[in-house]
């Protein structure tokens, strides 16, 4: 019997070998992409910012550092685009997910953190998906301490102890998947999504009084602090990265009323952001601990860039159930702006709004929802000591978008993506891969990004940029030249507005 399970197992590898992969499974590496929610340019300590992020900071000293990496401006489409390597506001059933077809290929997967792609788990969540195991909230955002929609597999779940606070959980439920990941010998595949520091703005007091201090100069004297931080830091420079006036919304700090709920409100992001990094540091550790550090590409992006954004009601549909436990005990969740009421704990529901967002996007244009690249492009980091042929610490002048991520994984994993799937036919991939990135070399710069959110469009080949908001005309920008978009260049050179609308059009015009 124990030879015949040998022989099996052997057979197996063998034909795994021809099939998935370019050799043994034990020689691909794990991949584990972890998304953040609705977090600003330089709110990164390696990339300018002033939050503690000492975890993220080590991964980019060992790693590479982009700072042209896209996004969709928003939430759901950045994770529906990340999933299946298309451009696409939702998961259709001409869609393959990266976790199913890494499945396939022979990996565990597991999912940890806000899905946000359907909100029944029993019919067009993660497990549908590819993912062997899930815990997270199926909805956009929620309570931090109540976390609306949380699931665990197919089921509702609750939160589980007085210390509840969802990032920490998010965590220690990596770190569970990761221990069980290594109980076979299967590479694996991981999505962490956080959904630090989206609101609502909710944290431990011990770590918001960690932050108070440093905020008290207000979003102006911030966005001039992490300029400067960018600056000497080599992350960008004056030519190149001249700081954009402040957006027309955002109030002069010196005009300010209640300026304490104000400094407030920042600090208890910056303590949301720190969390996200703890948890971080307890996922590397378990990675160390279980020997798979070495070979794990750890990729690190954000969903979209700050929040701008102002509550009320119900918080969009994300607050039900914290409002309606209140109300049975008789109490009331402060929604929104209410100066009167400090932010952060169980009963609040606040937001940090548009000027905070404004400093936190530092040095880009706009916001969340826009696809200047103050909605559109995310720092990102990746790590992957066993893989990664640049020097450690480097900053690449690549390109990349969460749409590569598709390519990237399969050419990793050894296999390819597929005509059809479960018996049906899918849409082919927009995905390319960034593997010739981490192993030295380069991309083409032709390729063409394309971006179509809420009435904002934008292309971005070669050099150049354009961007339309509305029924405006397009913008042009030359992002090598001037990558915070503050220079139009489309009565300059329309011929280019016009090679690149017709790619727009092609995609996403009334003729598609």
């Amino acid at each position: 019997m124990q030879r015949l399970t040998t022989f099996i197992r052997i057979a197996a590898a063998m034909l795994l070998s021809l099939t998935a992969a370019p050799g043994n499974a034990e020689e691909r590496p794990n991949i584990l992409i972890v998304l953040t929610d609705d977090m600003g340019f330089s709110d990164l300590g390696c990339f300018g910012g002033e939050i503690e992020t000492p975890h993220l900071d080590t991964l980019a000293a060992g790693g590479l550092r982009f700072t042209e990496f896209y996004n969709t401006a928003r939430c759901w489409p950045t994770r529906a685009t990340l999933m299946s390597g298309r451009y696409t506001n939702k998961l259709g059933p001409s869609q393959v997910t990266i976790a199913e077809l890494l499945k396939k290929a022979g990996y565990n997967t597991g999912m940890v953190g806000k899905w946000h792609l359907g909100m029944d788990p029993k019919k067009d969540g993660p497990v549908q998906r590819g993912f062997d195991s899930f815990y997270g909230t199926m909805t956009g955002a929620g309570s931090f301490w109540d976390p609306y929609t949380l699931t665990r597999n197919t089921e509702a779940a609750e939160p589980d102890g007085d210390d509840y606070y969802y990032t920490d959980k998010i965590g220690s439920e990596a770190v569970t998947q990761i221990e069980d990941f290594v109980k076979s010998d299967k590479p694996f595949f991981q999505y962490v999504a956080f959904t630090a520091a989206h609101w609502p703005l909710h944290a431990p007091e011990k770590s918001i009084q960690k932050y108070l201090k440093r905020y008290e100069g207000g979003w102006d004297q911030l966005r001039k602090e992490r300029y400067a931080r960018m600056l000497k830091m080599g992350i960008i420079d004056k030519e190149r990265w001249p700081l954009p006036e402040r957006e027309p919304r955002v109030n002069d700090w010196k005009t300010v009323d209640h300026k304490a709920w104000h400094i407030r409100n920042q600090a208890i992001y910056a303590a949301m952001v720190d969390h996200m990094d703890q948890a971080m540091g307890r996922i590397i550790a378990a990675l160390k601990r279980t020997g798979q550090f070495e070979n794990t590409l750890i990729i690190y992006a954000h969903d979209n860039g700050a929040c701008p954004e102002h509550l009320s009601g119900n918080g969009w549909n994300t607050a039900n159930n914290i409002l309606a436990k209140a109300k049975q005990e008789g109490q009331i969740v402060a929604v929104g702006d209410q100066y009167n009421v400090p932010m952060g704990g169980p009963l609040t529901y606040g937001s940090v709004g548009h000027n905070w967002a404004h400093a936190q996007n530092t040095p880009m244009r706009r916001y969340k929802s826009n696809v200047h690249n103050g909605g559109a492009c995310t720092p990102a980091i990746m790590h992957w000591p066993s893989g990664l042929k640049t020097k450690p610490g480097s900053i690449t002048a690549e390109r990349g978008h969460v749409v590569d991520l598709m390519a990237t994984c399969l050419e990793l994993a050894g296999t390819t993506y597929p005509e059809k799937f479960a018996d049906k036919t899918l849409e082919p991939h927009e995905s390319k891969s960034l593997v010739p990135v981490l192993t030295g070399g380069s991309t083409d710069r032709n390729h063409a990004y394309l971006f179509n959110h809420s009435g904002t469009h934008a292309i971005i080949r070669g050099d150049y940029k354009i961007v339309r908001e509305g029924k405006r005309p397009w913008a042009l920008y030359n992002l090598v030249r001037n990558r915070t978009e503050t220079i139009n260049l489309a009565k300059k050179l329309p011929q280019v507005v016009e090679d690149l609308s017709e790619i727009w059009e092609a995609r996403w015009g009334e003729k598609n």
